[in-house]
């Protein structure tokens, strides 16, 4: 009972943990800003254990910092911040393609084609988000080690879904990068499969901070 009770009490945290992630980038809270821990707790209707829980994992992540005697507080967020999660989201995931590349199988090569078309034709930004993310997610587990999974698990939820929404799935640059990563993977590539892979990446990065800047969240 008391394994259960801990392992709720986790999953908790890590729901708290995402919803203050999107306060954060949203607007709703801003650098400097105080964690308003009870307000938060009411809301979600949680004890407070579960959202201190949830703050030393943001602390860990960068995005609050706790003072003594006076509480948690919103970091400032910066545009290199975003550039270089997108950069090392890139770098995990150049590693992954280099082994798919070397592992690739047929099955796997036409189900990319298949998602790659898919996102061609389609305009809805929760679909495209739910295909892009199969597209990558594929990749990752054809190529990658597990030490690298683990990594990209991680910086995987250093961010909300809101922020990984913000590129655009379908864009042309996106299928042309789409594109270039199944040329690749075909010919196995390793060299090109990872560098096709950071350089799409980056491009999502890119895409991140303009709108996160347009939209005021970031510090500079």
């Amino acid at each position: 009972m008391a394994g259960r009770a801990r392992a709720q009490r986790r999953g908790l945290a890590v729901e708290v943990a995402e919803h203050i992630r999107s306060m954060i980038f949203d607007g709703r809270l801003t650098a400097g800003q105080r964690v308003p821990q009870d307000a938060i707790a009411e809301e979600l209707g949680v004890s407070r254990l579960p959202v201190r829980e949830a703050l030393i994992t943001l602390e860990a992540d960068g995005l609050v910092a706790s003072e003594a005697h006076r509480g948690t507080f919103v970091v400032p967020i910066r545009s290199e911040d975003i550039a270089d999660h997108y950069r090392l989201y890139g770098m995990a995931q150049g590693l992954a393609a280099r082994g798919a590349a070397r592992r690739i199988t047929e099955p796997v090569l036409a189900r990319l084609d298949e998602l790659h078309a898919l996102m061609s034709d389609n305009d809805d930004p929760d679909v495209l988000h739910d295909l892009n993310w199969e597209f990558h997610s594929l990749i990752n587990r054809t190529g990658a080690s597990r030490r690298t999974l683990s990594v990209l698990r991680q910086l995987s939820h250093n961010l909300p879904r809101e922020v990984y929404s913000l590129p655009a799935a379908a864009s042309p640059e996106a299928n042309r990068g789409h594109a270039r990563i199944i040329a690749a993977l075909r010919a196995g590539d390793e060299a090109e499969a990872d560098r096709a892979n950071r350089e799409h990446v980056q491009h999502e990065g890119d895409q991140v901070v303009a709108v996160l800047w347009r939209n005021g969240i970031l510090a500079d």
